[in-house]
């Protein structure tokens, strides 16, 4: 990812068509990472499964596959749910459980932060709504530039840079 002010000056100098239906997807980099820590799971699971199977069935070594198979799973489940849509007609952000009118929104601000338990800096977007719920937007996905850019002019005065 660039640095926080060469992604400002990029989003500064992206101009961008505001109509039709824009989809945002997980970045390659992240799932190239699900990908490489899923698939070994999976395979692990597996290797387990047969390895239960073959010792007259012994229930731990199925059970152990079980939850690794399982595991492997879900990191493939958050690959494949991973979408952010932007629907510049109707003036609408989805995600995952999100479902925001861009007309309710009071705020929108783009900053550095840390986010839940990790340490990692990375960019959000900061979204305070009409009746005070705050909906923070990591930014994960392909084309940041360009989706940042949207928000911005459709948001127009609401959007705001925080450096610091």
């Amino acid at each position: 990812m660039l640095f926080f002010e060469d992604f400002v000056k990029n989003i500064e100098n992206t101009q961008v068509e505001i109509k039709g239906i824009k989809k945002y997807s997980l970045e390659l980099k992240k799932v190239i990472v699900w990908m490489a820590t899923g698939i070994p799971l999976i395979m692990l699971g597996v290797l387990q499964g047969y390895i239960g199977y073959t010792k007259n069935f012994s229930i731990p070594y199925i059970a152990i596959g079980l939850l690794l198979i399982f595991l492997g799973g879900k990191h493939f489940k958050i690959i494949f749910s991973y979408k952010v849509i932007l629907d510049m007609d109707n003036k609408k952000l989805y995600g995952q459980d999100l479902d925001l009118n861009l007309d309710d929104v009071e705020s929108c601000i783009l900053k550095e932060a840390v986010i839940g338990r990790g340490n990692k800096i990375q960019v959000i977007a900061r979204i305070i709504t009409k009746d005070k719920r705050e909906i923070i937007v990591p930014l994960l996905m392909r084309n940041k530039v360009e989706f940042v850019a949207c928000l911005k002019a459709m948001l127009k005065d609401k959007f705001t840079v925080f450096k610091g």
